[in-house]
């Protein structure tokens, strides 16, 4: 026998009924709100955390409570980078030499990168530093600025595919994570561009590249010029893998350049012009007048404008292309 609402008279059935109805409704609301609760306490904390973690290029986590506000840069690929993604106004401090982009020729100096000035850090109160060195000199400044419980983030690009992955993970530290997913997707469009132009090329020129002189120093297998070069339809001399090397005008002469480029800025300051060194005239990059001189800031970098240094770079080793 099934027992309904109807067999306790109209008045009580009416009651009951109500009152069933409205609590099941009341626990409705209580489960959805208890879920609800449920699924921002187990993702929404987790997701803010996974969206401001990073790993460095020391193989580091970087993990930051909020998105930084107040950065000081060591380095100005980072600089630019940062500036890049429309946060400019937040970079509290950065080195001695920066004047690009032009926000940042007013922001107070800290060093260098090598010997950052620990006080006048300190003195900002920095959410987050920026190293660009993974150098024996450059990691000793970030044990000495992580010892006083600053959060340091390094990165040490030498390709065009870690400058990329470079300013994806800054964009994340910033919480500018769909900027910087658009100006990669745009760099690399004009990379792909480029190499598809340079792509119907026979010949490879072999490029040696001058990063100071008269201590003569070449952009070896992990300086960034050196993707440059390869990307750009050449092939550079030095082949050891190591950013900087020491080399000998000799050796110079022994693998014969047939482009020689000179890069000019902070590194290679005033250097004497190759076609007056005597032992540099014998080689092909001289007879042909093939000796290029560049800017350091834009070459050298491994930041946002390393794409326009590729251009630059396919224009130099490949006029013939139109």
């Amino acid at each position: 026998m099934t027992f309904t609402f109807r067999d306790m008279g109209p008045p009580l059935a009416y009651f009951l009924k109500r009152w069933f109805t409205f609590n099941m409704a009341f626990a409705r609301k209580q489960l959805f709100l208890l879920l609800l609760a449920l699924t921002l306490g187990l993702t929404g904390p987790r997701n803010v955390l996974a969206f401001l973690k990073i790993v460095d290029d020391r193989g580091q986590e970087v993990t930051l409570k909020e998105p930084a506000q107040r950065i000081v840069s060591l380095y100005g690929a980072l600089t630019e980078t940062v500036a890049a993604l429309g946060k400019c106004e937040n970079i509290v401090g950065v080195t001695a030499h920066e004047t690009y982009p032009p926000c940042v020729r007013d922001k107070l100096k800290v060093g260098t990168h090598l010997r950052p000035n620990l006080e006048i850090i300190l003195s900002l109160k920095p959410d987050l530093v920026l190293q660009g060195s993974v150098s024996r000199g450059g990691l000793l400044a970030v044990k000495e600025l992580e010892a006083h419980g600053l959060k340091v983030a390094v990165f040490n690009a030498y390709t065009v595919e870690a400058v990329f992955a470079t300013i994806e993970r800054v964009g994340i530290l910033l919480s500018r994570r769909e900027a910087a997913r658009t100006l990669v997707a745009r760099m690399r469009r004009k990379c792909q561009e480029l190499e598809a132009r340079v792509a119907r090329v026979k010949k490879r020129p072999r490029v040696f590249y001058e990063v100071s002189y008269p201590a003569l120093l070449a952009a070896g297998q992990k300086h960034i010029v050196n993707d440059l070069i390869t990307r750009a339809g050449g092939q550079n001399v030095i082949q050891v893998p190591k950013k900087f090397v020491r080399v000998a005008p000799e050796l110079i002469i022994k693998l014969a350049p047939e482009v020689y480029i000179v890069q000019l800025g902070p590194m290679n300051k005033n250097p004497l012009p190759v076609a007056q060194r005597p032992f540099l005239k014998v080689i092909p990059a001289v007879a042909a007048g093939r000796v290029y001189y560049v800017d350091e800031f834009l070459f050298a970098r491994p930041g946002p404008r390393i794409i326009k240094a590729l251009e630059e770079m396919v224009r130099l080793l490949h006029p013939e292309l139109p």
